[in-house]
């Protein structure tokens, strides 16, 4: 598989990313969470496909994860998702959450969202040498 066909995924994530912020400074924090999962979401899958040349069709993280570790042996991965698993069910939830319950996000619950997610793009930037914005 060619690349540029997995790149738009790195592009869409990083406009999730983005968005979720500007949602966030604009109090709309439902939208926000919903872009963040998003944005996650993107990213593993563009990281898996750019390994494998294909990405999962899967919207859950916990399975996104666990093949990321798979497919680059990351045992720092691993034991990131172990210690944050709760981040990545709230994150996975938001997806759901936001479209389909009427439950809302608070500021707070999406700061921690946002700050967690930070540290997970950093470790990946770390272990696998990828950034959300090279």
């Amino acid at each position: 598989m060619e690349e540029k066909r997995i790149d738009f995924l790195k592009e869409r994530a990083r406009e999730f990313f983005e968005e979720a912020k500007e949602l966030f400074n604009k109090k709309r924090y439902n939208l926000s969470a919903f872009n963040l999962e998003q944005a996650i979401q993107l990213f593993l899958k563009y990281l898996i496909g750019k390994k494998l040349g294909d990405w999962p069709k899967t919207h859950y993280l916990s399975e996104l994860i666990h093949d990321l570790v798979r497919v680059y042996q990351s045992k720092k991965i691993l034991k990131f998702y172990r210690e944050n698993e709760l981040f990545f069910e709230n994150l996975e939830s938001a997806y759901f959450i936001s479209r389909y319950f009427p439950k809302k996000f608070s500021e707070n619950s999406l700061r921690q969202l946002f700050e967690k997610s930070e540290k997970f793009l950093e470790l990946v930037k770390e272990e696998i040498k990828e950034s959300l914005y090279d």
